[in-house]
């Protein structure tokens, strides 16, 4: 399934407004198909570099199983090109591609296209942070690093364009690194050689994935990213993700709690019109490592999942579709008791059942006493629009098991929490 660069408008045009609802008011739940979020889920990898390339079986496997099918990786001379081709051949997997002058020429990316097979990639992305201090020490990027980024953007969408069109192959933008807005203004020219627009959106200080903080929320990195490079166009989150290192001084948390902010995320970020969202990262560092950057996977080095990895899992593994073909009429529910704080999304499957998300938009980690915080689930009503067949419930990392659900005709009652529940419903 290709890239959905128009996510937002093509959603609009088919009547499927996917603004998070959270007004107390009766209206009808916003509501897309389960099978589009699932293709917005992705993660980085670096999978010809430690630890993924002395345990690629392992992760292979790990991948396949988590239901996620879009990982992020850079183009590099020493790559393993056969890794690309199984992760697509045996779990339906696909790249986005990072491209960058230090690694590889115009006519080198599309020799390495034609080697991976075009098949197996689902974007092609500009120079990584090239106002990072690694990028500006290289001497692709002299004599200044913005310059060589916009050239660089220029040729490689040109010679992307020469062989294919954006739809079988979009070309996203250069990013810029999340505390620095300021250098967007410094690559704007490259601009009209883009698709869509990358940035990275990491929530700075362990705030709640729907916070409206500077330098944390989703809609903060889009005004001064996003519309800062190009107004209004599609975006994609190439990287964001939580670090699970709690140091005193530092902006960690605990992998409880990242377990539990992750699917928020993803459904945030999709029902704000995110074209995809790849997380940072797959697999940490290094085990034992005192090293805060080697703490952002979703499993550790051992392969041991954590409590995010299931999540996501159980997530995707919820919304799978079997079969091709359009998804049945979305059953249309409402939340007359809903508060500000509750969020909800409603995904619908090809057999016909939809699977609403309900989660509040509250915290489960103080980012100053580095310490979970528990949350009390409150009750909420959902009204379907006709009476279902079947009502079940399922919380986010609490085993993976569907519940039962009674429907009466006032409704279904469902207590939400900080976790994500879904209430799956069959008409």
């Amino acid at each position: 399934m290709p890239l959905r660069v128009p996510h937002r408008r093509a959603v609009l045009q088919g009547g499927l407004a996917l603004a998070l609802t959270g007004r107390a008011v009766a209206a009808p739940v916003a509501r897309a198909s389960a099978a589009a979020f699932v293709d917005s889920v992705g993660v980085n990898v670096h999978i010809s570099s430690e630890p993924y390339a002395s345990r690629f079986t392992e992760v292979a496997a790990l991948l396949g199983r988590s239901g996620i099918r879009h990982l992020r990786d850079e183009i590099r001379p020493s790559n393993d090109l056969d890794r690309w081709r199984m992760l697509y051949d045996a779990h339906g997997i696909r790249a986005n591609l990072l491209v960058s002058p230090v690694t590889n020429t115009p006519a080198e990316m599309l020799e390495y296209l034609r080697m991976v097979g075009p098949q197996r990639v689902s974007a092609i992305e500009g120079q990584n942070e090239g106002d990072s201090d690694w990028f500006m020490a290289q001497p692709a990027a002299r004599p200044r690093w913005h310059t060589a980024v916009v050239a660089y953007q220029r040729a490689a969408y040109r010679a992307l364009r020469s062989r294919y069109d954006a739809a079988t192959l979009p070309m996203l933008s250069p990013s810029i690194i999340d505390y620095k807005p300021a250098d967007v203004a410094l690559i704007r020219e490259s601009a009209p050689f883009c698709d869509a627009v990358a940035i990275h959106s990491y929530v700075q200080h362990g705030q709640e994935p729907e916070t409206g903080d500077d330098y944390a929320g989703l809609g903060w990195y889009l005004r001064h990213m996003r519309d800062a490079y190009r107004p209004g166009a599609p975006a994609v989150v190439t990287e964001v993700g939580y670090n699970n290192f709690v140091e005193p001084d530092g902006s960690a948390m605990s992998e409880t709690a990242s377990g539990i902010y992750l699917p928020r995320l993803l459904l945030n970020n999709f029902a704000a019109g995110i074209g995809r969202t790849f997380l940072y990262e797959f697999m940490d560092g290094a085990t034992g490592s005192t090293v805060g950057n080697d703490h952002w996977g979703l499993v550790h080095t051992d392969g041991t999942p954590k409590p995010a990895y299931e999540a996501i899992r159980t997530l995707l593994g919820a919304l799978a579709e079997q079969g091709g073909g359009a998804p049945a009429a979305p059953l249309t529910v409402s939340l007359p008791d809903a508060g500000p704080d509750l969020r909800s999304l409603a995904l619908a499957k090809r057999d016909g059942s939809t699977v609403l998300a309900l989660w509040r938009a509250v915290r489960c980690w103080d980012p100053q006493a580095k310490t979970d915080v528990s949350v009390r689930p409150t009750p909420q009503r959902v009204v379907p629009e006709r009476p279902v067949k079947r009502a079940g419930t399922m919380v986010l990392g609490e085993g993976g098991a569907w519940r039962d659900q009674p429907a009466g005709k006032d409704g279904i009652t469902v207590p939400v929490g900080a976790k994500v529940v879904l209430l799956a419903l069959t008409p």
